[in-house]
């Protein structure tokens, strides 16, 4: 049943698809522009920097390696955080536990990004400054929730070589499952014509667009949750990266809920 289920809405896609192929290619395009001049620039070179960081043991500075993903994730935005979670595990710096604890607290939209986003939806600085805080708040209470959970381990040199042409592939690699990523479900939201809410969780840029010039009620809510939640665009990527190792993605999921609820109660209540 699940399966016949599954191919008739892949032969309804296709249909549809089929019937609004104008719609696909502008939307094919929207999606790459997206990339082009809003993602693969910062992504690109943080993937880069991460990777050869940890090619240079740099996360022996930090005596909990999760803190050190927790600032670099800050500074680098997702999905670079499970870039950079998947590049320790696989190098053995990071245990099992720690690693899938770790993908809870850790989601960021890059910082760039978002001060740029909210201040052309609110024109507003200090509603600006409110949502990113709470975005990075949200995520640091989760740390604090489940810090105990986190395992001491010694940390582990592997003296991996400098290696800058393998971390630009690496980078290459994973920008461009990005770019797929945007570009499926920016195509799925315009042929299904879906309203703004489910726009932000299918793809959160969408969404996120679609609130600038319009007068909402609970712009903020929609704002926070749709950063907060990260969008099905950005889990897929997530997981396409986890997919590599054996570590939960389940635990980045259970993550963004937490943080969707505790984001949308502090724009609540500030």
């Amino acid at each position: 049943m699940k399966r016949n289920l599954i191919y008739l809405t892949i032969l309804i896609l296709i249909f549809l698809i089929f019937k609004n192929y104008s719609i696909v290619l502008s939307s094919s395009i929207n999606a790459v522009e997206l990339w082009l001049y809003k993602v693969f620039p910062y992504l690109f070179i943080m993937i880069i920097i991460n990777d050869t960081l940890i090619n240079l043991d740099f996360e022996r500075v930090f005596k909990n390696t999760s803190i050190y993903v927790l600032v670099m994730s800050l500074l680098s935005g997702s999905p670079t955080s499970a870039v950079i979670i998947s590049n320790l595990y696989k190098q053995g710096k990071i245990s099992e536990n720690n690693a899938n604890i770790t993908l809870m607290f850790t989601y960021f939209a890059n910082p760039l990004f978002l001060y740029t986003m909210l201040n052309s939806i609110f024109n507003s600085f200090n509603v600006t400054i409110k949502l990113m805080i709470i975005h990075y708040l949200s995520n640091i209470i989760i740390y604090l929730i489940f810090k105990k959970k986190i395992l001491y381990t010694p940390t582990v040199t592997n003296n991996t070589k400098f290696d800058i042409a393998g971390s630009i592939k690496k980078a290459m690699t994973t920008t461009t499952m990005v770019l797929g990523a945007i570009t499926f479900y920016l195509v799925i939201s315009d042929i299904l014509q879906l309203n703004i809410f489910l726009r932000g969780l299918l793809e959160m840029t969408q969404g996120l667009n679609a609130l600038i010039g319009r007068d909402l009620f609970a712009k903020e809510i929609l704002a926070i949750i749709f950063l907060s939640f990260g969008g099905l665009s950005v889990h897929t990527q997530v997981k396409c990266i986890l997919d590599e190792t054996d570590l939960k993605y389940k635990c980045f999921f259970i993550g963004r809920i937490y943080q969707t609820l505790i984001a949308v109660f502090l724009t609540i209540i500030t």
